[in-house]
């Protein structure tokens, strides 16, 4: 290598001193080997800026035409270690000149190793690194350099780790569990102890449209992990701060874009911070939740990446540089007055276009995302624009709003680049070039309950008016209801669900009657207000053609399934529909109805939030001695408090021996003698009981919540035993 590159490396990368042979410090950017040849980047993860380091690896006295693969950073030594394919194909170690020096190490199988780490573990002078290296025909060889490296070295490989055939491309470990983390192509996230030669699946994370080897991975002093796809160039990153992963699911976030290649691995000395260094990198405004700072992978652009101060790319008349390391920074940020490139001309309100106005400084790409169901969240479903073509100066462009936006305060996120991105950015992750822009707008929307994205769960006991076993699980439903409004009129209903938990044996089905009653004061919808001929029910994306507005009601009921048992089917094994051990892996029942109205209603007197959602016995089945010679129709479970509908017997409130204390006069309803109810809605995505384990075993705040009205132990469901509830119960 000429001295002049030399020196350009070492300025780019870390503070060195030419001809050394280790690096002098441990570096915050990644190491990024690609290519054939072994051409080696840093790779700054904030701002996704590549520096060429070594156009092409060198060893002393030969010429390299080969790849290298499988790099670690030793931050004990300061070199990085990696495998050479050049014959004869060896361990090789790489100093700061990048120059490679071959390692005499014997025992490992003849073939091209593209999988490897440095371990290093212990302090001080009892500090020990091994460098490990994996293929998925052979398993994993541990190499020792503590010793005389000038001498031989023999590979060791742990036992039956040949066994794994981890379709792997790359792995890290972590600096203080010193476990190690890789990602499959699939997003199959791994645990691998060494000293217990295990290989443990945590979890699929999202990986967006990535596909193919993501052939280097990384971690930084924090336990954040990050993992590269060849394809796109994207960066990943996953909390990994605990580990091991337990009592959580990590979840993956786009970080940065760096270089593609088809041959691609990287290294990092694991104990450097990763931190906003560079002064010409543009954060967003959007506050938490939102994923804006770094620590949350935010979105952001090296608006500058040349230094030049000419071409940039950005909205409005100038761009300029935040340091939002943290969400905390983000809170002593100021909005970016630099934000001025979005014009919003009509107002936002579903169901129809808005028009905005977007001024860019020259020939670009747009992409925008908002946040319509107000979760604090820029979702994929939420994409709007996607690498827009625009003009320098002003361009119109027409935003259609979902017909099921909520109203309200939310935000929008804009983001132009020059187009040379390698794949479609999401909104989250560091660009080169071009410039972020967030907004808080106002909503005119449907309503939406409890939001577009998310569920209450709707769970049931059936032995009403007994207590029976109280484990509220014998019809367990996600549910979300949505009113359709046009102007100030409400013109329909839409109401979604996901059936996620039988553990009955008797038959029930499940209804909602369009109903809501909010401080004594009762809305309906009547049956005669519905089009009939107009309703649209879809379960499991198949579309049905009974009739579901029940006939001879006054009220309108629709009746969503007649036998809840008829929709599902049981695992090998199993009793019930996701409610036992090793019995929650069934797919659940999604359905979704549209019930129109003849004509558009008063919103102010129309029902909306929850309705009136219940379960009824099935018609031909046995439902307990009181039902004998009775309509199976005319039982009903309802929330605590709501009143039953017209098809209920009332004679059933006083059955002897009943647990329950109905109190029709003072509009007390489906509840026990200590307040505690047969139906209840949980506002969350909820981990049901098991198969006769009583809710208030699984859930020990619970009974103090239902007994105080709510008053007390609010967030009673975040308090739960982890042996006594389903744990895949809400997926």
């Amino acid at each position: 290598m000429k001295l002049t590159q030399l020196t350009t490396a070492c300025l780019s990368l870390i503070p060195c001193v030419v001809f050394s042979q280790s690096f002098d410090t441990c570096p915050s950017q990644a190491f990024l080997m690609q290519d054939s040849k072994a051409q080696l980047y840093g790779i700054d993860l904030v701002s996704a800026k590549p520096t060429v380091l070594s156009s092409q690896l060198t060893f002393a006295n030969e010429v390299n035409n080969e790849s290298v693969n499988a790099i670690g950073f030793n931050y004990k030594d300061q070199y990085l270690y990696g495998f050479s394919k050049q014959s004869p194909s060896s361990i090789v170690q790489i100093g700061d000149d990048f120059e490679m020096k071959r390692l005499d190490v014997n025992g490992l199988p003849a073939t091209n190793f593209y999988v490897g780490d440095i371990q290093v573990t212990g302090d001080g002078s009892s500090q020990r690194a091994s460098y490990f290296v994996y293929h998925p025909n052979y398993g994993l060889y541990s190499i020792d350099l503590n010793g005389d490296l000038d001498g031989a070295i023999t590979a060791e490989l742990l036992p039956n780790t040949n066994n794994w055939k981890l379709s792997i491309f790359d792995f890290a470990f972590h600096p203080t569990s010193n476990l190690l983390y890789a990602v499959e192509s699939n997003g199959d996230l791994h645990e691998i102890n060494i000293a217990a030669n295990t290989s443990k699946f945590i979890t699929q994370v999202d990986i967006g449209d990535d596909t193919g080897a993501f052939g280097a991975a990384y971690f930084d002093i924090n336990g954040q992990f990050y993992f590269s796809n060849n394809k796109s160039g994207k960066i990943h990153k996953v909390d990994l701060n605990v580990s091991p992963v337990v009592g959580y699911t990590p979840i993956a976030n786009v970080f940065t874009s760096g270089p593609k290649s088809s041959q691609n691995d990287g290294a990092r000395c694991a104990i450097a911070e990763v931190k906003v260094t560079d002064s010409s990198i543009d954060f967003g405004d959007a506050p938490a939740p939102y994923n804006t700072s770094l620590e949350q992978s935010g979105a952001r652009h090296l608006f500058d990446p040349n230094s030049t101060g000419s071409d940039l790319i950005y909205l409005g008349d100038s761009v300029d540089g935040e340091n939002i390391n943290t969400d905390a920074d983000l809170i002593n940020t100021p909005i970016d007055a630099s934000d001025d490139g979005v014009s919003f001309v009509t107002a936002i309100s579903a169901g129809q276009s808005s028009q905005i106005i977007v001024n860019a400084s020259a020939s670009s790409f747009l992409y925008a995302w908002f946040d319509w169901d107000q979760n604090g969240t820029f979702s994929e479903d939420e994409r709007v624009v996607t690498k827009l073509a625009l003009n320098q100066g002003d361009n119109s462009i027409l935003i259609s709003v979902p017909s099921n936006t909520k109203s309200g305060q939310t935000w929008a996120r804009f983001r132009v680049t020059d187009g040379t991105e390698a794949s479609l950015i999401t909104a989250t992750g560091g660009v080169l070039g071009g410039e972020v822009e967030d907004y808080e707008i106002t909503t005119f929307a449907s309503a939406v309950y409890p939001g577009e994205n998310d569920w209450v769960t709707l769970a049931y006991e059936d032995k009403w008016p007994y207590a029976g076993d109280y484990d509220f699980n014998d019809v367990v439903i996600n549910y979300r209801t949505t009113q359709l409004i046009e102007g100030s009129n409400v013109v329909g209903y839409k109401i979604d669900g996901q059936l996620i938990g039988i553990g009955a044996t008797y038959h029930n089905g499940f209804a909602v009657r369009l109903k809501e009653t909010i401080n004594g004061e009762s809305r309906s919808i009547l049956s005669s207000e519905v089009d009939e001929d107009a309703i649209v029910f879809v379960i499991d994306g198949q579309l049905q053609s009974e009739s579901y507005l029940e006939a001879n009601r006054n009220d309108a009921i629709l009746i969503f399934m007649q036998d809840t048992w008829t929709h599902v089917s049981k695992q090998t094994g199993c009793s019930y529909f996701r409610t036992e051990d090793n019995c929650d892996t069934n797919v659940k029942v999604t359905f979704s109805m549209t019930i129109p109205l003849k004509a558009p209603k008063a919103k102010a007197a129309s029902p909306g939030s929850l309705l009136d959602p219940f379960i009824f016995a099935s018609e031909g089945f046995y439902h307990g001695d009181f039902l004998i010679d009775k309509e199976a129709r005319s039982w009903e479970v309802h929330v605590k408090n709501q009143a039953p509908t017209e098809a209920f017997d009332s004679s059933l409130y006083s059955f002897a021996g009943s647990d329950d204390v109905s109190d029709q006069a003072r509009g007390l309803y489906f509840l026990s003698q200590s307040g505690l109810p047969w139906a209840m809605e949980v506002g969350m995505q909820w981990l049901h009981p098991l198969e006769g384990v009583d809710i208030t075993d699984a859930y020990e705040s619970f009974a103090e919540f239902a007994e105080s009205s709510g008053k007390q132990k609010s967030q009673w469901f975040n308090d739960y035993s982890i042996s006594n509830v389903v744990l895949k119960g809400e997926q």
